[in-house]
């Protein structure tokens, strides 16, 4: 209003001569916040109108008459309550509930023998004004609107309107929700980039003070200076552990058994390939012996440990370490509880054989615990329970079925947590399973790396039509290269497994497949075969990437992107376990290039393209013709399903059906497979162009 009309009222009011009336300064710095229901469009025809009329009037008073303001009760007008002149204008008495608002229609009543001129002098020298809210709204806004300087700044007239708006709407427009600061905003922003930079500020200071080669030599022992028998365990278990060439502690181990054997709660972050089950199996061994030596005679006999991991194969390796420690203890057995086998055949061998030390699947444990076996019974004797692998346990989705468990057990008891990250969903399990006053145990720290400093690292880009050649290609160039090969190859879903699995064995090479579609006597039987053998190869899905200890692995080849970077980290980790070198190669699409921004921090090179022999090409196009189609249509199926879960690519439908087209091209299938109705709703693909609906 005022600079739209600042012309129109200094050259109107150069007439005016009663007093020296200044009415430019009286415009500027009568900013008053109309929040009326007239538009400031009226204000602004208001202005021009009391332009003429001062012109024409001499008298300030004729001035005031011929002023005609409608609804002059719902005028508002925000003023400071301290400053000056307030009372002598005459503006009315001040609201006791909002002690800033005056109500100009008033003027008259209260200012009618008030001579116009002496109005205008005493208001001309109010000079700056600070507007402010009312007394509901927090100080928070009332320092924003401080010292507006509105004889300089036309910008002020903006914050005026803002505060009369809200001076109008009265309770209506009070804050209800307290302001965040913007520090505290801050803070929250991004916390990993905060550690990221931690991590290299400390390695920095390090390789600065002691030298890259003193650096390197602690990040690659993973070896303590304590031995065994000093750590206060029962000589039958070191001299087990002694037979089976193992005297030194690891630093994962150093660090929490101390902690573990005086009783206590433990939440405990290790890398894997660390000595992490040794770390637990030797506590809950002399939890067992310290229990059985009390001579308490029960009618049903007790489990003293229990001990639940994410997969059956990590529980039948733990199962297997443990046996191996109780080498020349009498009286204590261990058993499994997974799924993949009998119910009956699992709850007749409960009953029979010793069982001290149950090394369980959640899903098949709670089965046996809900169907009243007699097991829940025999967990409320129980002293330690263990979680291994407890990030891994909730990404496949076992939250529930822990605390359900959990909600089975005796709250006398120890429990320690094992975990190679700690997000948010480990911290909040933690409180169920863990007493407040636990100890955290971080053996990782913020200045290791996160993957064994001996693996070679490389990342290979081609096209995804060509991922299957290219692996037949890196498993002969690495054959070639080390005799005593031993192969673990990746795939993102289980049907793909099964696929390359047998397109390789009618390539003539010594392989074997793991993956959740296999029964458990057969997983059980080659990830046995696998541990004991060299020069194999073993394709497999995620079932093998966390935990499963397969000692010297030459090289593992990850085809397609992972779910996430610490599944890329635990697969990387099958390889260079107990100080030993190792190779792994991430052949990744073009499209799924995207994945390495989160790699960025781990030492990855670029793999050379490598030449591929046409003759290979033509061999393995013939050769997968060969396989039956069903195998390749579950790939298919499996293969969309897996990508369509991945957000950066799941999100465009449309070109996530043309790559799974080009996929299904590249297997030998002549036209994609039809889908489910319900299957194809459900994903978000039922209109999406390229995807066949099964009739």
């Amino acid at each position: 209003m005022i600079s739209d009309k600042r012309n129109l009222v200094d050259n109107n009011y150069r007439n005016v001569n009663s007093e020296n009336v200044n009415f430019s300064n009286y415009v500027k710095t009568r900013n008053y916040s109309v929040a009326s229901g007239r538009s400031y469009n009226t204000a602004l025809n208001l202005a021009g109108n009391v332009a003429k009329t001062v012109n024409n009037s001499r008298n300030g008073s004729d001035f005031v008459k011929k002023m005609n303001f409608s609804r002059p009760d719902k005028m508002r007008f925000s003023r400071n309550n301290g400053s000056p002149g307030e009372d002598e204008l005459g503006l009315g008495a001040v609201n006791k509930e909002k002690p800033f608002a005056c109500n100009l229609g008033n003027t008259r009543k209260n200012g009618n023998s008030r001579n116009f001129s002496e109005f205008i002098k005493k208001r001309g020298s109010v000079g700056r004004r600070r507007f402010k809210r009312n007394d509901s709204s927090s100080s928070d806004y009332d320092s924003d609107f401080d010292s507006v300087d509105v004889d300089e700044q036309v910008e002020g007239w903006r914050d005026v309107k803002k505060i009369g708006s809200s001076a109008s709407l009265g309770k209506y427009d009070m804050k209800i929700t307290k302001r965040v600061p913007l520090k505290n905003l801050e803070k929250e922003s991004d916390f990993s980039e905060q550690v990221e930079l931690i991590r290299k500020e400390i390695s920095k200071k390090k390789l600065a003070e002691n030298g890259e080669q003193e650096v390197q030599r602690e990040e690659e022992s993973i070896l303590s200076q304590k031995r065994f028998d000093e750590c206060g365990i029962s000589p039958l278990t070191v001299k087990a552990l002694t037979a089976a060439g193992y005297v030194q502690m690891t630093r994962v181990q150093n660090a929490t058994l101390s902690v573990c054997l005086e009783g206590n709660d433990a939440l405990v972050k290790a890398k894997t390939g660390t000595g992490k089950s040794a770390a637990f199996l030797l506590p809950a061994i002399e939890t067992v012996l310290k229990a059985t030596s009390s001579g308490i005679s029960q009618r049903v006999p007790p489990i003293f440990v229990l001990i639940l991991c994410p997969t059956r194969e990590l529980a039948s390796q733990i199962a297997a370490e443990a046996i191996a420690m109780l080498k020349y203890h009498d009286g204590i057995g261990v058993q499994t509880l997974v799924g993949g086998t009998r119910f009956k055949v699992d709850q007749k061998r409960l009953e029979a054989d010793l069982c001290q030390i149950l090394v369980a699947t959640p899903g098949r444990l709670l089965d046996h615990i809900e169907n009243k076996s007699g097991l829940s019974v025999r967990l409320m004797g129980l002293k330690m329970l263990v979680l291994d692998e407890a990030d891994h346990l909730l990404d496949l989705g076992f939250r529930k079925d822990v605390e359900k468990i959990v909600d089975c057990l005796p709250r006398r008891r120890q429990s320690i947590m094992f975990s190679a990250t700690i997000p948010k969903e480990v911290r909040r399990i933690s409180q169920l399973v863990l007493k407040r006053e636990h100890t955290y145990v971080d053996t990782v720290g913020l200045g290791c790396a996160e993957t064994p400093s001996k693996i070679k690292q490389s990342c290979l880009i081609a096209p995804h039509e060509l991922h299957f050649q290219i692996v037949h290609h890196l498993l002969k160039e690495h054959i070639m290269e080390a005799p005593d090969y031993k192969v673990i190859v990746f795939c993102s879903t289980g049907m793909v497994t099964s696929l390359l699995y047998l397109l390789l064995r009618e390539m003539k090479m010594n392989v074997r497949e793991i993956h959740s579609r296999k029964p458990q006597l057969y997983r059980t039987r080659i990830s046995d075969e696998f541990r004991e053998s060299k020069r194999l190869i073993l394709v497999t899905s995620d079932v093998s990437a966390r935990g499963m200890n397969y000692p010297d692995v030459t090289l593992v080849v990850q085809v397609g992107i992972p779910s996430n970077r610490e599944q890329y980290i635990h697969r990387l980790g099958r390889t260079g376990r107990e100080d030993k070198e190792g190779e792994g190669i991430l052949l990744l699409a073009p499209w799924e290039e995207y994945f390495l921004d989160d790699l960025k921090d781990l030492p990855l090179d670029k793999f050379p393209s490598p030449h591929l022999d046409p003759d290979s090409k033509l061999q393995m196009e013939a050769l997968m013709a060969k396989i039956d189609s069903s195998v390749k249509e579950a790939a298919y199926h499996a293969w969309l399903g897996y990508y369509n879960s991945m957000r950066e690519i799941g999100r465009d439908k449309t070109m996530l059906v043309e790559l799974a087209n080009r996929f299904a091209e590249s297997i030998g299938l002549q036209r994609p497979p039809p889908l489910f109705r319900m299957t194809a709703l459900k994903m978000g693909l039922k209109d999406i162009p390229g995807i066949r609906i099964r009739k």
